[in-house]
C-alpha cells in the first residue's frame, strides 16, 4: 500500500520544507535538506529545488510505508489509517511501539497516537497539533481504495508509446496518476486509467521526463527503459 494524496499533505505541513542543507542540531553527523532528507547524500551548503525536495520525500517514503505494511495482514488498514501511520513513522521511526508490536487493536492504537506529542519529556506543541492530525485522519472513514502503483517485473519492454494497449499501459497511468495526486507533476486532469496509450498519456509521460530531468529530443512521450528507470527510483 502506499501513503495517501491527503497523507502526504500532512506530512509537508507539518515537516516544513528547507531547500538548503542545515544541521537541526549542530553536533549531528549529517546535514538535512527538504522534507527531513536526512545523511550522507547531502553536504553543507547544498541547495536543491522543490521538485527535488518532493521527489526525495516519495523516494524517502518508501522505507516508512514498508514499517507500516509488515503490521498490515493483521490489521488491513484502511487507506487513511495507513497514511496517518505513515505520518507517524516518518516523524517517529516505526510504528512498532505505538502497536506494540501488532498486539494493540485498531481503537487502542488511535487512543495512543495522542501521547506521542514530547520530546525529552516535554510536551510541544507543535508534536501535539501532528498528533492530532495523525488521529483524525487514522479514524476518518473511507470507501476509497489507497493510490498503489503496480509495477510488474519489466524493463518497459515492450516500450509504452502512443497507440500501445494492454496492461502495462494501465500500470503506467496508474503510476503517472499517483505522480499527479502527490503533487509531483502537473497535469490538466487525472488520467483514465484504460490501458489505452493516447494523447493525454503521451503528454503526460512528457511532463514526467522534464520532471526528472531529461532534455531536448529525449522527452518524447515514449515510456522505455530510462524512462522506467526514473519512476523505479521514485516508485520502486
Amino acid at each position: 500500500m502506499k501513503i495517501s494524496a491527503e497523507g502526504l499533505a500532512l506530512i509537508k505541513a507539518h515537516e516544513g520544507c528547507k531547500l538548503t542543507a542545515y544541521k537541526a542540531v549542530s553536533t549531528e553527523k549529517y546535514y538535512t535538506i527538504g522534507y527531513g532528507h536526512y545523511g550522507a547524500d547531502v553536504k553543507k551548503g547544498m541547495k536543491i529545488t522543490q521538485a527535488q525536495a518532493d521527489a526525495y520525500l516519495v523516494s524517502d517514503l518508501a522505507k516508512f510505508e514498508a514499517k507500516v505494511e509488515k503490521y498490515n495482514s493483521k490489521y488491513h488498514f484502511n487507506v487513511n489509517q495507513f497514511s496517518a501511520l505513515v505520518s507517524f513513522a516518518y516523524n517517529v521511526g516505526s510504528i512498532d511501539q505505538l502497536t506494540a508490536n501488532g498486539t494493540r487493536t485498531i481503537a487502542q492504537i488511535s487512543a495512543k497516537i495522542l501521547e506521542y506529542n514530547k520530546s525529552g519529556g516535554k510536551v510541544l506543541s507543535g508534536l501535539t497539533k501532528r498528533r492530532k492530525a495523525e488521529k483524525a485522519l487514522f479514524d476518518k472513514a473511507t470507501t476509497a481504495a489507497p493510490i498503489q502503483p503496480n509495477y510488474k517485473p519489466m524493463v518497459a519492454s515492450p516500450t509504452i508509446k502512443k497507440g500501445v494497449q494492454g496492461i502495462h499501459a494501465k500500470y503506467l497511468q496508474q503510476d503517472l496518476n499517483y505522480l499527479y495526486a502527490i503533487g509531483y507533476i502537473k497535469l490538466n486532469a487525472k488520467l483514465k486509467e484504460d490501458g489505452d496509450c493516447g494523447t493525454n498519456t503521451v503528454n503526460a509521460i512528457k511532463v514526467f521526463q522534464e520532471k526528472v530531468g531529461f532534455k531536448g529530443k529525449n522527452i518524447d512521450g515514449s515510456y522505455g527503459p530510462a524512462s522506467y528507470a526514473k519512476m523505479k527510483a521514485l516508485l520502486g
